[in-house]
C-alpha cells in the first residue's frame, strides 16, 4: 500500500512538472492595438486574444492616470485577467524612460516565463509611433510574441470622412510634426498625400505652413477620433490651438479638394 501511495506521488509530481512545462512553452506575449477609440473598431482578432489572456499591461499617461488603451478594451476583458497599469514617460529624460522601459519590459518577461499568456494595449496600430514598440525590441529572443494589428486614427479618418487619401501610383507620406522643420517643408511642398501625425505639439507652425502652401482648402483635422469627444475640423484658417486635444491629426490630399 505505502508503494502505492509512493508512485501516486511520483507520478503528481511529474505529472505537475509536466503540467508547468506545457504551460511555458504555450505561454506568450501579445502585443495589441485597440484601434482609435470606438470600442467596436477593437478587430475580432484583438477581442479573441484579450479573453485569453492571464495579464494585460496597459499603458498610463501619468502615475495614478487612467489609460485610454484600457478604457477602449475594457468591456472584451475577463475577470480572470491581472490588470497591471504602468507609467511610460513621456518627457525628454532618456535615462528615465529608457529604466521604465527596462523595468516593464523585465516584468513582463517574467510572467510569460512563469507560464502566463501576457498581453500589452496600445492605441491604434501597435507599429505605428507605439510606445509598444521599445517593449518588442526589449523582448526579441527572450519570449515568443505575436503583434495583433489595429486601426490607425489616420485610417479611421479617412475612412469615417469619406476622405481618399491616395491611389494609384501616388506615395503616401505619414509624418510627425515634431519631425524636422526642413523635412516638413519638402513634404508639404513635394506629396500630394499626406498624414500629419502629433499635430498638437507644433499646431501654430503648422497651420502656418499650411497656408504658405496653400494647403488648408485640400485638408481636414481630427481631433479625438471615433471618441465620443470627437470633433472635425474642416476649415484650418481659424482653430485655435486650445480648440484641439493631444489626439489631433491631419489629412491632406491636394488631388482631393473636398469642398469643390
Amino acid at each position: 500500500m505505502q508503494a502505492i501511495e509512493k508512485y501516486k506521488t511520483i507520478f503528481r509530481k511529474e505529472e505537475n512538472e509536466y503540467t508547468r512545462i506545457r504551460l511555458k512553452l504555450m505561454s506568450k506575449f501579445y502585443g495589441i492595438g485597440t484601434g482609435p477609440g470606438d470600442s467596436s473598431l477593437v478587430t475580432v482578432k484583438a477581442v479573441n486574444t484579450l479573453k485569453k489572456l492571464d495579464v494585460l499591461f496597459a499603458p498610463q499617461p501619468k502615475e495614478g492616470g487612467e489609460s485610454l488603451a484600457l478604457s477602449i478594451v475594457k468591456e472584451y476583458i475577463l475577470p480572470k485577467t491581472e490588470i497591471k497599469q504602468r507609467h511610460f514617460p513621456m518627457n525628454f529624460n532618456d535615462e528615465e524612460r529608457i529604466n521604465a522601459w527596462n523595468k516593464i519590459a523585465k516584468s513582463i518577461e517574467n510572467e510569460v516565463k512563469s507560464g502566463k499568456n501576457v498581453g500589452f494595449i496600445t492605441l491604434g496600430d501597435p507599429m505605428l509611433y507605439s510606445t509598444y514598440v521599445y517593449i518588442l525590441e526589449l523582448l526579441r529572443g527572450k519570449v515568443e510574441i505575436e503583434t495583433i494589428p489595429g486601426i490607425s486614427a489616420f485610417s479611421n479618418i479617412a475612412s469615417s470622412q469619406n476622405f481618399p487619401l491616395v491611389m494609384d501610383r501616388e506615395a503616401l507620406v505619414i509624418l510627425p510634426c515634431t519631425a524636422d522643420e526642413e523635412k516638413i517643408d519638402f513634404t508639404l511642398k513635394n506629396y500630394n498625400s499626406i498624414v500629419l501625425m502629433k499635430v498638437y505639439k507644433n499646431f501654430k507652425e503648422i497651420i502656418k505652413k499650411l497656408k504658405k502652401y496653400d494647403l488648408i482648402k485640400y485638408a481636414i483635422l481630427v481631433s479625438n477620433s471615433s471618441q465620443d469627444r470627437e470633433i472635425v475640423y474642416h476649415d484650418l484658417e481659424n482653430i485655435r490651438e486650445d480648440q484641439i486635444s493631444y489626439f489631433s491629426t491631419i489629412l491632406i490630399n491636394k488631388e482631393n479638394y473636398h469642398n469643390k
